[in-house]
């Protein structure tokens, strides 16, 4: 029955009944409407808003909202003729639309995977870069970076919340250890409580957590970037010859 109603409501979205903005009934009203416990009501308004076709407003109730997934296209947003021009990568996804909510940058010691693939001594102090991204009001990603003391000894601007134009693998170049490699790994699973929490994700949502490992010509790896994606934000699209 969720799956009925959650299947009306968009009914009434896509033949603009409701359009974005519009506030929706209450979870009591709809189930009235549908006579439903409210419980039934909730399923349905999680499928919507991990679809992202809603939105709850802590406080305010329930709201249209159209939003179109983000094409993350690669190999191109990591091509070196894009940030070496001064380019976000995130602005080769979102044309601007995304934003970086906050930045918090630290030393912290270094894990098992994260020392191995830095060539560090386990519990090693190294370089984090943690974020958030947000398209409008809703977080749709977050990513933490991990990056050796001894690059930041001679790229410091990578330790700066803004690391200036086509950021820090443009400082990295600078320095002559730019990456020239990329390697990343995806797994779809569901997100930890924290990750759910950091995203307000709906009960239900899986997200997509990429690990990037960014090498230089020699193939060190400068690099290893965690990231964790709202699935329901996002399309991922992989172009490479046969």
């Amino acid at each position: 029955m969720y799956r009925d109603i959650a299947k009306a409501i968009r009914a009434d979205i896509e033949a603009r009944r409701l359009v974005e903005g519009d506030r929706l009934p209450t979870v009591r009203e709809l189930a009235q409407r549908f006579g439903v416990p409210t419980g039934t009501v909730s399923k349905a308004v999680d499928i919507l808003r991990a679809d992202g076709v809603i939105v709850a407003k802590h406080g305010r109730g329930l709201y249209v909202r159209t939003f179109g997934r983000i094409l993350r296209s690669s190999p191109g947003r990591l091509s070196q003729s894009w940030w070496a021009e001064g380019k976000s990568i995130q602005d080769h996804d979102t044309s601007g639309r995304l934003r970086v909510v906050n930045v918090v940058v630290q030393e912290e010691p270094a894990s098992e995977d994260i020392a191995a693939a830095l060539g560090v001594p386990v519990g090693a102090a190294v370089l984090t870069r943690a974020r958030r991204f947000a398209i409008e009001d809703r977080i749709v990603q977050t990513a933490t970076s991990y990056i050796p003391l001894d690059v930041v000894a001679v790229a410091p601007e990578v330790a700066y919340t803004g690391p200036g134009p086509g950021g820090i693998y443009a400082r990295m170049a600078n320095a002559g250890l730019g990456p020239e490699t990329f390697r990343e790994t995806l797994v779809c699973r569901m997100p930890t409580s924290a990750e759910a929490e950091a995203m307000a994700l709906p009960r239900g949502t899986p997200v997509v957590a990429i690990t990037r490992h960014a090498y230089t010509g020699e193939r060190r790896c400068v690099e290893v970037n965690t990231m964790v994606l709202d699935s329901s934000a996002y399309a991922l699209e992989y172009a490479f010859g046969a």
